[in-house]
């Protein structure tokens, strides 16, 4: 899985995996509303967000190679955990005022390895300015 983006104001991580590490590592972290809802996310997901182009937004805005199968926002403590869509940290959503903030990417094998990244961008650390 592939730390993409960062909250520094909610020292949270935006993560992308594959379908076996969302359901072996951050499905069971879920509010039980979000696990009856992830059915509906992923029929819509293959309706709206599918199409060659938009993954081609997505992996040139991230910076990135291809899209992970589902992308979760997820706190450093592991106590905030949602799955959203893959463009959900884009700044123009936010009207420019995302709290995500771009990062180098971090390949992590599992969830606990959280607590110990240090976030940077370019080698840079993050602020939350």
């Amino acid at each position: 899985m592939k730390i993409i983006s960062y909250r520094p104001r909610d020292d949270q991580f935006w993560i992308g995996c594959t379908k076996e590490e969302a359901e072996q590592f951050f499905i069971p972290l879920l509010d039980n509303w979000r696990k009856e809802r992830l059915s509906n996310y992923f029929r819509e997901y293959e309706e709206q967000f599918s199409s060659p182009a938009y993954q081609k937004i997505v992996c040139e805005t991230m910076e990135i190679n291809e899209m992970s199968y589902i992308y979760f926002n997820v706190s450093r403590d592991l106590k905030i955990c949602y799955y959203d869509v893959p463009h959900h940290p884009f700044h123009q959503l936010w009207n420019a005022y995302s709290p995500f903030r771009k990062c180098d990417i971090i390949e992590i094998s599992h969830p606990s390895e959280l607590k110990n990244i240090k976030p940077t961008y370019k080698g840079e650390k993050l602020t939350d300015v």
